[in-house]
């Protein structure tokens, strides 16, 4: 009979290895995507009511980003088992746990999230949620698994991982859309693709060598990185007109000049040059918030 002090260290390793599942330490971008969207959409001012908000909103996307993480985990056990980096990232491809456990963690984050956002916000709101479920679950699992159909991935990630992401935060917040924010959410959406084709070439011979048939599997590496910059380019053009009809007036300008001066120059490696993007597009959407 298995002792408690081995059955609590069990316990303890199970609860470890579902953190890990739902991978954490890779939600930063979209948890800033959704946060932005509620800072854009508050427009009360009332302390109490305004941090009662925040915190459900914020329990929402946890119970969201949950999900969409590790169900990718669930579907993905062949890609990651050949990739160092991303195998660290999946304990269902390394073994720590089953395929059954991952789906059934993932379908409780989901139900859970989606009870939470009828109850808290109703409406609107708990229609975008559900669309951000079912696109998530849509973009890993199968019949559909749109991460596998070429140019959808990335379209569908534009969206769960973009557009509806800050919609939802904005909706969430009581704001009316508006033409700086429909501004923000195209923005958003170029953004998401960005971010989507950047993790697709890092995974690029895993994908290819699983027969996952990505974007980038599908266009070749080559031509994946011309559009990754043509991308950059237009973020970064688009993100500068919104900012400077936010009010940033030159500010706004002077960071895209040199954020291309350095781009050209390319003294840097691609990836510090993707870290200074990077910093320039939470420069200005934090700008744009503070002047709301």
């Amino acid at each position: 009979m298995m002792s408690l002090g081995l059955l609590a260290s069990f316990a303890i390793q199970r609860l470890i290895n579902y953190f890990h599942n739902v991978r954490v330490f890779d939600w930063k971008a979209y948890f800033g995507i959704a946060f932005l969207g509620f800072v854009e959409g508050v427009e009360v001012s009332f302390f109490e009511w305004l941090a009662c908000k925040m915190l459900q909103f914020a329990t929402t996307i946890v119970f969201y980003l949950a999900f969409t993480f590790s169900i990718n985990n669930c579907f993905d056990t062949k890609c990651d088992a050949c990739h160092v980096r991303k195998l660290r990232k999946n304990p269902i491809a390394a073994g720590r746990i089953t395929f059954a456990e991952g789906l059934i963690l993932s379908l409780c984050m989901a139900s859970i999230g989606l009870a939470l956002s009828y109850l808290w916000f109703g409406g609107c709101c708990f229609l975008i949620y559900s669309a951000l479920v079912l696109l998530g679950g849509a973009y890993s699992a199968p019949p559909l698994r749109l991460k596998s159909i070429p140019l959808v991935d990335l379209f569908s990630h534009s969206l769960f991982f973009g557009a509806l992401l800050y919609l939802y935060g904005f909706l969430s917040a009581g704001g009316s859309i508006n033409l700086q924010a429909t501004s923000l959410t195209t923005s958003l959406s170029i953004y998401s693709i960005i971010l989507e084709l950047r993790n697709h070439l890092e995974d690029y011979k895993a994908d290819f060598n699983s027969g996952t048939k990505t974007a980038v599997c599908w266009m070749g590496y080559d031509k994946s990185m011309v559009l990754l910059k043509t991308l950059i380019v237009i973020h970064i053009l688009f993100l500068t007109i919104i900012s400077h009809l936010a009010g940033l007036s030159y500010l706004s300008l002077i960071l895209a000049l040199v954020t291309f001066v350095v781009l050209k120059l390319q003294f840097l490696k691609f990836k510090h040059l993707l870290r200074l993007m990077d910093l320039y597009t939470c420069a200005i959407y934090a700008l744009i918030s503070f002047l709301k």
